[in-house]
């Protein structure tokens, strides 16, 4: 079972929106389902939440899995994280490109990934795909260091 502080779940979750909003907002004009999605300010709803979802979720996955490796270098932890992640993209285009029908036609001219046939999408977007989930893996830990270190420099009785 993980157990985190209630802040960590907090964070987690506001970076994860922030995260997903962001790349939403930048990438929006690649966004146009064969499903009729909600949007806001020109912004499709659906990639927005399910980033924001997935980035939630496969964080804290992440985190069980690099205990359960038993990872404590931090360059081990960050190729497992990447590794995780990517499998997770694979698995969710794959099933939400073939199971569910979900069809980006915004992308829709662009070569899928050999073998799942799925990400149909420009090379950039497909990077930033598979490098959302490490950024914000980096992002959580720079702010839990960073608070760390303040809390306890401005707590001397905690210093060791």
């Amino acid at each position: 079972m993980l157990t985190a502080h209630p802040y960590r779940y907090l964070l987690v979750a506001i970076l994860s929106l922030v995260v997903a909003v962001t790349w939403t907002y930048v990438t929006k004009h690649m966004y146009d389902y064969n499903l009729p999605f909600a949007s806001m300010f020109g912004v499709s709803v659906f990639p927005a939440v399910a980033w924001t979802l997935a980035l939630v979720a496969g964080y804290f996955i992440v985190e069980s899995i690099v205990k359960h490796v038993g990872a404590k270098h931090p360059l081990v932890q960050f190729i497992v994280v990447v590794g995780a992640y990517a499998v997770a993209v694979i698995i969710a285009e794959t099933v939400g490109y073939h199971l569910l029908g979900i069809h980006n036609i915004g992308t829709s001219q662009y070569v899928g990934l050999p073998l799942c046939d799925c990400l149909h999408a420009p090379i950039w977007m497909q990077i930033g795909y598979f490098s959302l989930g490490p950024l914000h893996w980096l992002l959580v830990k720079m702010i839990i260091v960073t608070s760390n270190l303040w809390y306890f420099s401005i707590r001397s009785d905690k210093i060791v």
